[in-house]
């Protein structure tokens, strides 16, 4: 499962979402924006990156498995560089 924290109008954000349709690849997109979940979405972020030492400056920020992968082109990378388009687990 690919877990993509982002923002509303954010191309990077989209492309992320559209790129994990296209391969079929399962993900949660959780929105910083969102008028409801937004809090909680933050503090889950700020929970990932502290787990994973990393500062978040950007978004997307993504993790796959449950592990750290980065931004759209680092997911971009890693589904291509992955056998079978990203159905393997890394």
């Amino acid at each position: 499962m690919i877990t993509i924290y982002g923002k509303d109008l954010c191309p990077w954000c989209d492309r992320a979402r559209e790129i994990c349709e296209q391969y079929g690849l399962q993900y949660e997109y959780k929105s910083l924006d969102d008028r409801f979940d937004g809090e909680s979405n933050k503090t889950s972020l700020r929970e990932m990156a502290v787990k994973d030492n990393i500062q978040v400056k950007t978004v997307p920020q993504i993790w796959w498995n449950n592990n750290y992968v980065g931004g759209f082109q680092q997911l971009a990378n890693e589904i291509e560089n992955t056998r079978n388009f990203g159905q393997e687990k890394i």
